[in-house]
């Protein structure tokens, strides 16, 4: 009788934890073509995401018209950057994994350095349109700025 007992409990307690994982499994993450991260196949929805991060920020920071040309120059290199690294990733992602499989290991180091350097490149340019836009804004603004700026993703908003 025990045994009996014992297993219809651990039977009940699989089929909750199967069923409280059940969504986790049914959630499309939209993964664009080709393997890797999920990404949309669309860049034209990654530009409007951005513009409507960049709306957001600038009614939250409150940019006064002394603070337009500043903001309207770092948004325009952040947005121009950031659909730059998007589109450069959807193009690697477009080409067959069988013709990088093909590569020496060497090419694929080397064109993933390349990668790399252009992405340094983009983040210095982000960044100096970030302290020209720092310069500009009080106090209060930067510690909004400050907060929302992402830490880990600094190209995210």
């Amino acid at each position: 009788m025990m045994k009996r007992a014992r297993k219809t409990v651990l039977t009940i307690i699989t089929a909750l934890g199967i069923g409280a994982m059940a969504p986790a499994y049914a959630t499309d993450i939209s993964m664009g073509s080709g393997d890797g991260c999920a990404m949309p196949d669309n860049i034209t929805a990654n530009a409007n995401q951005v513009d409507n991060h960049f709306a957001q920020l600038k009614i939250d920071l409150s940019i006064d018209s002394k603070q337009e040309a500043a903001w309207a120059a770092f948004a325009k290199t952040i947005k121009q950057q950031r659909v730059g690294m998007m589109s450069t990733m959807q193009e690697r992602m477009q080409q067959s994994s069988s013709v990088q499989s093909t590569q020496p290991a060497p090419d694929r180091i080397g064109e993933r350095i390349q990668l790399m350097k252009q992405r340094a490149a983009s983040m210095e340019i982000a960044a100096a349109a970030m302290k020209q836009l720092y310069v500009v804004l009080t106090p209060q603004q930067k510690e909004i700025l400050d907060a929302r700026f992402g830490q880990d993703m600094p190209m995210q908003f």
